[in-house]
C-alpha cells in the first residue's frame, strides 16, 4: 500500500514555481519559488523516519504577510473510497490536528494492520488545513489535504521555518510515538463537552517542561496543577459555546478547543419548541401539510426542494418526527406535541407510506421512482415509537409488513441504519403476534448470518464505503446477540467489525473531531451552501455512539460506553441554545474541486462553518434519549 497518493506530490507547496532540486546522501534539497517569497525544502530520509524542513524567505525589499490560509502544504495521505475490499486493504484515515505548534496527522489504515503512520509537527506552526477534491468522485474521495501554516509576518530577508517528521510505528503506540519527538506533548479533555454544572478537565504530558509554563481561556490566565509528570487543568466556565484553550509550555503554544452545552434537558425542551412552532407544514392546501420541513436559519423560513431528494420532507427529515415521538411519550400532557404528531401521521399515510403493501415512498405523491430501503428502515423506527405511545397493534401490522417487504427487495445485502429490527420484534412478541415475530426472526437470523459471512468485504451504499456501512455491521449482530441469540462466536465477529468501525474516529483535543468518525459529503447533500469537505460532526456521527454502546452492553468493555458519551456529547454542538440547529459543521478552512487532469472545477470556498440549514441533525437528540437520555450522557 502507498498510504500517500493524491492528484499533486506529497510535500509540494501550493501554488509555488519549481526552481531546482538537489541529492547529496540521504538528503534532498529543493527550491521553489513565488514572486519574491523562496522555499527550500530539506528532505532527510532515516532508517525509521523521514524528516521535512520548509524554511520560507522573504528575498524582497518590502514586508510580506500571510493571513489564515495564505501559505499551504500537500499532505496527500491515500485517504479515498474505491470498494471496500481496497479500502480495507489499501487506504487509510487521516486524523488531522493543526493545533499550533501542536499539531499532527494520525494515519490509520482502513481495515486490521499492525503499523501506523504519523506526521508529527516538529518546528513551526499550523493554523488549518483545506481540501481539494475530485468534482467527478463525488462522495467517494475525501480529497487531497493542504496543511496551512498560522498567519505570518516576513521582514525583508527573514525566515520562517516549519518542520514535521513522518514516523512509522506499531498500531496502537501513537501517544508514545507523539511524546518521543523533539519537546513532544500529549493533550487531552476528560471530556471535550460538559454542561453547565460541570467542569472542563485537561491533561499535558511532556517529557521536557522546561521554560515558561501559561494556560489562558477568552484571554484569562487559568491555575494549573503539576502532578506526577502532567499538567492538569481544571476549569469551570462561566458561559456557554466554544472555550480555546491557550497553553505555552517552554518555546511552544498551542490551543485546543471546548465546548460548554446548554442542560440538556433545557436544550432538549428549546428544540422540541422551536420545530413545533417553526419547522411543520400548517398549510392545509398543500401536499405537505403535516410534514416537517427544512429551516433556513438565514431566511427565518421552512424551505422544501421536490427534485434534490435530501431537501424534501421525507428521508433524515423523518428525525424531527422520531424526536417528537420520544418526547410526547415522555410528556403525555403535551397536547402540542401530540397535535403535531397526529398530523404528521397522516402526511405519512397520505403522501408515501402505502399501509396495504409497507411501501414507503421517497417523497409526496407516492411515486415508485422515489422508494429507498434506508426509508423503509427509518419509517420501522416511527412505527415503533408510534406504538410505544398508542399502543395500537396496526402499527405493529405495518412494522412487520415493512420488514418483510425490505427483506424481499434486497435488504439481505444491506446495512441499514434506521433499525436494529430485534427491539421491534419483541415489541411484536410482546403483543402476542408470536407466529409473525417467529417469522421475521428468522430473516432477521439470516440476515446476521450474511453481515458476518461477508465479513469486511463490505457492499457499496450511497457511498462506496464509508462509517455508516460500518455501524450497522456493529450494531445489528449486537443488538441480536443481546435480545434473541447470544452466541458467542457472533461477539466474535462483531469484535473484528468494531476495529474497522473505531478506525473512522480520532482522538484531537477539539470537540468537533474527539471521537467523531470521518465524513466527507454530508454538508453537500443535506446543507444549504452545498459543498462537499468534512463535516465535524453530522448527526450520523452519533450512530457509531451506539454501536459502541451495544458492544459495551454485550462484551462489557466500558472504554466503549464512554467513547459513545463523547461521541453523543461532541456532537451537541449542532443545536444552539434557542433551539435552532445546524445539519453539520463544515471544518475545512477551504475547498477546492478539482478536474481529474487537476484543473480547477470550482475554486476554493470557505469553510469553518455551521450550515445554515436545519435539516436531519434531531437525530443526535432522538438517540440519546434511545440510549436512556442523560444516562446516556454522564
Amino acid at each position: 500500500m502507498n498510504w500517500v497518493e493524491g492528484l499533486f506530490s506529497w510535500g509540494l507547496p501550493a501554488d509555488f514555481e519549481f526552481v531546482e532540486m538537489k541529492s547529496a546522501g540521504n538528503e534532498v534539497h529543493s527550491r521553489y519559488r513565488k514572486e519574491t517569497l523562496e522555499l527550500e525544502v530539506i528532505r532527510t530520509l532515516e532508517p525509521d523516519r523521514l524528516t521535512e524542513r520548509y524554511i520560507y524567505r522573504n528575498t524582497g525589499y518590502y514586508d510580506l504577510y500571510f493571513q489564515r490560509g495564505g501559505l499551504g502544504i500537500y499532505a496527500t495521505f491515500n485517504d479515498s473510497y474505491p470498494e471496500s475490499d481496497i479500502c480495507i486493504k489499501k487506504r487509510c484515515h487521516a486524523h488531522i490536528w493543526c493545533g499550533g505548534e501542536h499539531s499532527y496527522i494520525h494515519a490509520r489504515k482502513m481495515g486490521p494492520f499492525p503499523t501506523e503512520l504519523a506526521l508529527i509537527l516538529t518546528h513551526g506552526s499550523l493554523d488549518s488545513y483545506s481540501v481539494e477534491r475530485i468534482e467527478q468522485e463525488m462522495s467517494n474521495d475525501r480529497g487531497d489535504f493542504v496543511l496551512h501554516p498560522s498567519p505570518c509576518h516576513l521582514l525583508p530577508g527573514s525566515e520562517m521555518v516549519l518542520e514535521w517528521q513522518l514516523v512509522a510505528f506499531p498500531q496502537g503506540k501513537f501517544q508514545e510515538t507523539l511524546l518521543a519527538v523533539n519537546n513532544g506533548i500529549w493533550v487531552e479533555f476528560a471530556r471535550e463537552t460538559i454542561f453547565p454544572e460541570e467542569k472542563f478537565e485537561i491533561s499535558v504530558e511532556s517529557r521536557h517542561w522546561e521554560g515558561k509554563i501559561s494556560v489562558s481561556c477568552r484571554g484569562e490566565s487559568v491555575p494549573y496543577k503539576m502532578r506526577d509528570g502532567r499538567l492538569l487543568v481544571e476549569y469551570t466556565p462561566q458561559a456557554l459555546g466554544e472555550h480555546r484553550f491557550d497553553f505555552q509550555i517552554g518555546e511552544k503554544q498551542f490551543h485546543i478547543y471546548g465546548y460548554c452545552c446548554p442542560q440538556f434537558d433545557e436544550l432538549l425542551e428549546k428544540r422540541v419548541r422551536f420545530i413545533l412552532k417553526h419547522q411543520q407544514m400548517k398549510d392545509p392546501r398543500s401536499p405537505l401539510y403535516g410534514a416537517f420541513m427544512i429551516y433556513d436559519n438565514e431566511e427565518h423560513s421552512q424551505y422544501y426542494n421536490y427534485i434534490w431528494r435530501d431537501h424534501n420532507t421525507s428521508g433524515e427529515r423523518g428525525n424531527m418526527g422520531l424526536l417528537i415521538c420520544r418526547w410526547a411519550q415522555m410528556h403525555p400532557e403535551d397536547a402540542e406535541a401530540r397535535e403535531a404528531l397526529e398530523l404528521y401521521e397522516q402526511y405519512l399515510l397520505r403522501e408515501t407510506y402505502e399501509v396495504e403493501t409497507g411501501i414507503v415512498h421517497g417523497d409526496i405523491g407516492k411515486h415508485s421512482c422515489r422508494v429507498r430501503l434506508y426509508n423503509t428502515t427509518n419509517l420501522i423506527n416511527f412505527w415503533q415509537e408510534l406504538y410505544r405511545l398508542k399502543k395500537e397493534v396496526k402499527y405493529l401490522r405495518w412494522i412487520a409488513r415493512s420488514i418483510r417487504l425490505f427483506y424481499s427487495n434486497g435488504g439481505m445485502h444491506f446495512y441499514p441504519n434506521g433499525t436494529l429490527f430485534s427491539d421491534a420484534i419483541d415489541m411484536i412478541r410482546e403483543a402476542g403476534l408470536a407466529a409473525e415475530a417467529d417469522e421475521l426472526t428468522e430473516l432477521l437470523r439470516k440476515h446476521v448470518t450474511q453481515i458476518r459471512t461477508i465479513g469486511l468485504c463490505y457492499p457499496p451504499h450511497e457511498v462506496r464505503f464509508e462509517q455508516t456501512i460500518a455501524t450497522p455491521a456493529v450494531a445489528i449482530p449486537a443488538a441480536f446477540y443481546d435480545r434473541i441469540d447470544a452466541d458467542p462466536e457472533i461477539l466474535r465477529d462483531i469484535a473484528v467489525q468494531l476495529d474497522v468501525l473505531s478506525r473512522f474516529s480520532g482522538n484531537q483535543p477539539d470537540y468537533r473531531l474527539n471521537e467523531i468518525p470521518i465524513r466527507h459529503w454530508d454538508e453537500f447533500w443535506f446543507g444549504k451552501r452545498h459543498l462537499y469537505g468534512d463535516t465535524f460532526p453530522h448527526y450520523l456521527s452519533c450512530l457509531t455512539a451506539r454501536a459502541y454502546w451495544l458492544y459495551s452492553k454485550i462484551s462489557g468493555e466500558v472504554i466503549y460506553r464512554e467513547k459513545a458519551r463523547k461521541c453523543l456529547r461532541n456532537c451537541l454542538c449542532v443545536f444552539s441554545p434557542d433551539g435552532t440547529a445546524s445539519c453539520a459543521y463544515l471544518y475545512p478552512f477551504s475547498v477546492t474541486m478539482r478536474n481529474p487532469d487537476g484543473s480547477i472545477h470550482t475554486p476554493a470556498q470557505r469553510g469553518e462553518f455551521f450550515d445554515p440549514f436545519a435539516n436531519d441533525q434531531d437525530g443526535v437528540l432522538y438517540m440519546i434519549l434511545r440510549m436512556g437520555g442523560l444516562d446516556a450522557l454522564r
